[in-house]
């Protein structure tokens, strides 16, 4: 005896049970990836952290700082072939190399082991570095991830360098008096997800009518949230990756956890600016000169103080600052 198969009638109520079950479970599933995106980067971070203490170790309880004696320039990218260099005058005063954040975070790929996968967050849209290079030399061997460090690493780091500090003598790449190290406090920010402000994907503008807080942060008024009533709503100053919601950020006592807002550090001390003091001065009762802080030119996105946490990163085009 002929089956009798599915009538049209039949098909068209199963298609559309399975439409609604995918309807439902999508967002379920693409929420799931997005947590699982945001362990992976923490856990990234908090191995960074680790690797930082085993570097601190052996270099007087330092965090990675490259340059040595020398007196550099701050730049997103070392020159064209200086990143793959046999060597490099790190214990010259006399010579003035061109120096990335990059650099100094590479210090882990050459001093402790850790691979280039784990400057890499899976929501932030970097490649990770494979080491490549001209002279086929070894990644140990190497100064900088690549020629664009910014493809190449996901996160931003304590300001490492004096930029425009007047209280140290030198280029703007010479070590900051304000470099993170072993001894502070562990509520202080060490890293985190890249700094918006440094982040050329993003767009600052306040001035057009339709834009919102969501995608855009204000540069007429620097930190003044857009379509925002005070300084806690500050959904705007959030990083990138995940989808502007919050970040990933290492402290000092090792440990890292995913943060809703970026005033998160000594004091709420917000990580991705400056405190709005002169270098070396103290606060003083505004909680704006550290909640909000201010940015300044790129060089003066430093640190103040020992407890101004600063994460900075290199950006595709560093003398477009803040990205507009």
């Amino acid at each position: 005896m002929r089956k009798k198969g599915f009538t049209l009638i039949e098909l068209l109520v199963v298609i559309a049970i399975i439409a609604m079950l995918l309807a439902i479970l999508m967002p379920a599933l693409s929420k799931v990836k997005k947590i699982a995106q945001r362990v992976v980067c923490g856990t990234n971070l908090k191995g960074l952290g680790t690797a930082q203490t085993v570097y601190a170790h052996d270099y007087d309880g330092r965090y990675t700082v490259q340059g040595g004696r020398t007196n550099p320039n701050w730049v997103n990218q070392m020159a064209a072939t200086a990143w793959y260099a046999p060597t490099l005058p790190w214990n010259d005063d006399s010579v003035a190399p061109n120096i990335s954040i990059g650099t100094s975070l590479y210090l882990l790929v050459r001093e402790a082991d850790v691979s280039p996968k784990s400057f890499i967050c899976p929501a932030g849209g970097e490649n990770e570095f494979d080491g490549r290079n001209p002279d086929n030399r070894d990644l140990v061997q190497l100064w900088d991830f690549g020629l664009e460090p910014w493809n190449r690493i996901s996160y931003a780091y304590h300001s490492p360098y004096k930029g425009n500090d007047t209280g140290v003598t030198g280029n703007t790449g010479k070590r900051s008096r304000y470099a993170a190290d072993s001894q502070r406090s562990a509520a202080f920010a060490v890293m985190a997800d890249k700094n918006p402000f440094f982040d050329s994907r993003l767009t600052f503008d306040g001035n057009f009518a339709g834009i919102t807080a969501q995608n855009y942060m204000d540069r007429s008024t620097p930190l003044n949230w857009v379509d925002a009533a005070s300084r806690y709503q500050i959904f705007a100053a959030n990083a990138q990756p995940h989808d502007r919601e919050g970040q990933n950020v290492l402290y000092a006592d090792g440990h890292s956890s995913y943060e809703s807002r970026s005033d998160v550090s000594v004091r709420n001390d917000n990580i991705y600016t400056r405190w709005n003091v002169n270098f070396g001065a103290a606060l003083t009762n505004d909680e704006n000169q550290w909640r909000r802080g201010a940015l300044g030119s790129v060089y003066e996105a430093v640190p103040r103080g020992m407890e101004d946490s600063v994460l900075v990163n290199d950006k595709a085009d560093m003398n477009n600052f803040p990205h507009q």
